[in-house]
């Protein structure tokens, strides 16, 4: 029964953070609920979603809705940016800490319900090399010190930036988000802190959910998923607001 209930809700993670973003926070709710410890859950967690976020990624590649030329890059620095992130914020005070959390916070919230006009002229083709580095290390340092709603505020951040549509945003997101997983992953996995008896139950139908997660975002389109992206960003930014107050 664990084993089936495991699969569909893996299965449902791997659609909804394939379609745009939530996959993870469906997943880590389900580990913690089955009693596997948090950190175990965590490096657990940190492999589903970085093969949800490789499907996901190939599955948006092959459509055309990956933007080849910057994704490598802002990967990489990404992935500085996360573990310079995450240095930081483990190096510092708690009260220092919470200081620092907060404007990140509403910063995620503000680019996670603000919206770019479609019709605005991509710029990701002309980039220079140091705001494709710059824009990678400050979404990776995001990731790293706070991460929450990544997805949202990646898929923002890349249309600001780089006036990227709805759909290649997402996609790009994806490719990115992918690499900061499995570096963290291999982390995790070199500290003994993957549950390996629940990987095979959790990867083949997170997988498949990515696929078909996938396929249907490539068939609404920019301006269909544009409107996804609003409902979860409003619902993800009333709910951090909540914990707030």
């Amino acid at each position: 029964m664990r084993t089936l209930v495991l699969a569909i809700v893996s299965l449902s993670a791997g659609f909804i953070g394939s379609l745009m973003s939530g996959g993870s926070i469906v997943i880590f709710s389900l580990l913690t609920f089955l009693g596997i410890p948090v950190q175990s859950a965590v490096g657990t967690l940190k492999v589903a979603i970085a093969a949800l976020t490789l499907v996901s990624a190939l599955t948006y590649y092959r459509g055309g809705a990956v933007e080849v030329r910057t994704a490598p890059y802002l990967a990489i620095f990404s992935i500085a940016g996360a573990l310079a992130g995450s240095y930081f914020f483990a190096s510092i005070p708690e009260k220092t800490a919470g200081i620092v959390v907060l404007p990140l916070l509403f910063v995620g919230i503000y680019l996670s319900i603000r919206g770019e006009p479609e019709e605005m002229p991509p710029k990701s083709g002309s980039a220079s090399w140091m705001h494709v580095s710059g824009v990678g290390f400050i979404i990776g340092a995001y990731i790293g010190i706070l991460g929450i709603a990544s997805t949202l505020v990646v898929i923002a951040a890349l249309r600001a930036f780089f006036g990227m549509d709805m759909l290649r945003a997402n996609g790009t997101a994806k490719a990115i988000i992918f690499a900061n997983n499995l570096v963290a992953a291999i982390v995790y996995g070199l500290g003994g802190k993957i549950n390996g008896e629940l990987l095979l139950p959790i990867l083949i139908p997170v997988c498949l959910g990515a696929w078909l997660g996938a396929r249907v975002a490539l068939k609404l389109g920019s301006e269909r998923l544009r409107w996804v992206y609003l409902i979860l960003g409003s619902v993800t930014a009333l709910k951090l607001l909540g914990e707030l107050v």
